[in-house]
Formats: structure tokens, C-alpha cells, sequence
């Protein structure tokens, strides 16, 4: 067989380095259209609504008002006929906001403007648990509170089919004889509600109220429905376009725990999450319409799932 000349191999070498060149040619060109496209993305009309507007209209400030009535007379209602409970704080986060629901590129389509009012009551307890536990789905139900959904999700139930899986025998791992009772893990349940006057459930970015009731065995952290951003022991407001906070009273639900089960055994969040105001939607030619809210002013959209 005839091997390549020098020349050949030179030319070999020149045809592989155009290809590489070409090839590199054609990613930078791709990155620059990319890039190109990115800045065309953003000078696309997708900022969102006037939130800020919305947010401070009087028939919003007026459903914002009453649900910050509301919420703390439940709230109190509840933890004031739970006498063995200690009360560790209150958080509070009322904001506005919306979300972008189109795709990445294009003009935006913004979803109404949803008013959230969100307060979490935190308290510590001891004792026996499944005392406390009927204790506590007994003053639920006395105060008109139902199961979010149709499954028997009460804080007894799930108790009690939780202490069922922790003391069953794990098939896997040697079988070794002890006369010591496996320690069970901590317990840290939770189950949603909703008013009994309220016969749907809150849908996303809908009006409504729900509550949820976590209860945390030590060394474990409730569940809670904050309103803002946990990581760890801190709170942060969400910073994403369409967004704006009326009130912001922060706790860290991690932090409150921690320094509850040094003393206590049990702490259970009451967390209630009132969507008092939602923006009507109307063509973009027509004037702005107010707001529908659950507080009585303006009423509601005929066909709207808040006409209950």
C-alpha cells in the first residue's frame, strides 16, 4: 500500500484544521444569535401589571383590611381554646403578585393579580400527644373547620396511622432478639382545612380561605404556610417580577421550633392562608375593571368559581 507523501500529510492536516475552524466559526455564530434572540426576548413588553396599583385600590386595601381582621380572630379563636398550648409568635406576610404564564419567548401573558394574606401561629405543648391531638381536631370541628379534601386526612388519623407503620417489624436486616422496644421516629403530621361555609377547595391564584395545622415532635419542624422564602433559619421576601409585599412580619419557622422543643416537646403552626382579592380580567382596549374581592366589594364574576 502506497503511503501518504509529506505534502499529503499536510494536506490532510490543513483539511482537519479548516474543519475545526469551521466548526468554531459556527458555534460563535450560534452563540451570537442566541444571543441576539435573548436581548430581543427582553425588550419584549414583559414587564408585568401595575401591581403596586392594584394592590393599593381602595376596594383592595378595603378586602385587605378584613382578611387581616379575620385571620386574627380565627386564629385566636382556635389557640384560645387550647389552654395547654404556649404561644411562640405570629408571622404575617400580605402580598400581590402574578406570574408569567407564556412561554419563554414572545410577549408576556400575565395572570390576574392575586392578593394572598398569609399568618402562621406558632405554639408549643407537651403531654400525651393523641390526647392533644383529639384535643386539637375537636376544637377544628366545634369551629365549623373540614378536611381540605375528602380523605380522612384528621392530625388523630394520620397519628394514628403513623404510630401503626413506626411499630410494625422492618422484613429487612438480621433478626436479632432484644428486650428493648424499637424507639419510634418523631412524629411531624399535617392536614389542611377549609371553612365548612366554603364547599371548594382554594384553587391556585382563586379566592378562598385554607388552613393547615402542623404538629412536630422534636427534633422535627412543622410545616408552615409562610407567605416568603425559608432556607434554614432565614427569611426573605420573594424577589421576582410581580410581587409586592403590603405587610411583612417574618419568622423563621426553624428557628422558632429549635428554641421551642429545648423546653417543650410538641409545636404545632397554625398557618391560614386568606386570597382576598383577585384581578377581574378585561380586554386590555377596555378600562381597567375593579377588583373581585371576599369581602363584598364589588361582587363577584357571574360564572366565577368565588361565587359560593
Amino acid at each position: 500500500m502506497e503511503r501518504p507523501t509529506g505534502g499529503r500529510q499536510r494536506a490532510e492536516a490543513v483539511a482537519r484544521g479548516c474543519g475545526i475552524t469551521a466548526l468554531v466559526a459556527a458555534g460563535l455564530v450560534c452563540l451570537l444569535v442566541l444571543i441576539a434572540l435573548w436581548q430581543l426576548h427582553r425588550a419584549w413588553d414583559r414587564k408585568p401589571p401595575d401591581i403596586d396599583a392594584f394592590a393599593h385600590a381602595a376596594a383592595t386595601r378595603t378586602a385587605d383590611a378584613a382578611a387581616a381582621r379575620t385571620s386574627s380572630a380565627q386564629l385566636a379563636e382556635l389557640t384560645s381554646a387550647l389552654p395547654w398550648a404556649a404561644p411562640l409568635g405570629t408571622s404575617v406576610a400580605d402580598s400581590c403578585r402574578t406570574e408569567n404564564e407564556s412561554a419563554l419567548f414572545g410577549a408576556a401573558r400575565w395572570a390576574p393579580v392575586n392578593c394572598v394574606r398569609s399568618t402562621v401561629v406558632y405554639v408549643a405543648f407537651d403531654g400525651d400527644l393523641r390526647t392533644r391531638v383529639h384535643q386539637l381536631d375537636a376544637t377544628l370541628a366545634a369551629r365549623r373547620w373540614v378536611g381540605a379534601t375528602s380523605l380522612e386526612n384528621s392530625l388523630t388519623a394520620m397519628t394514628a396511622r403513623i404510630g401503626q407503620t413506626a411499630g410494625a417489624p422492618s422484613p429487612a436486616g438480621p433478626q436479632q432478639r432484644s428486650t428493648e422496644a424499637p424507639t419510634p421516629p418523631p412524629l411531624c403530621v399535617s392536614a389542611g382545612y377549609r371553612p365548612s361555609s366554603q364547599n371548594y377547595g382554594m384553587a391556585h391564584g382563586g379566592l378562598g380561605v385554607r388552613l393547615r395545622v402542623a404538629v412536630a415532635e422534636r427534633p422535627c419542624t412543622p410545616e408552615a404556610d409562610t407567605g416568603d422564602i425559608q432556607v434554614g433559619g432565614t427569611t426573605e421576601k420573594y424577589t421576582v417580577d410581580g410581587t409586592v409585599y403590603l405587610t411583612w412580619h417574618p419568622l423563621a419557622t426553624l428557628t422558632v421550633s429549635r428554641s421551642a422543643h429545648v423546653m417543650h416537646r410538641y409545636v404545632a403552626a397554625f398557618s391560614l392562608v386568606d386570597s382576598y382579592a383577585v384581578q377581574s380580567t378585561t380586554p386590555r382596549t377596555a378600562p381597567p375593571a375593579p377588583p373581585t374581592t371576599r369581602y363584598g366589594v364589588p361582587p363577584c364574576l357571574t360564572g366565577s368559581h368565588a361565587c359560593h
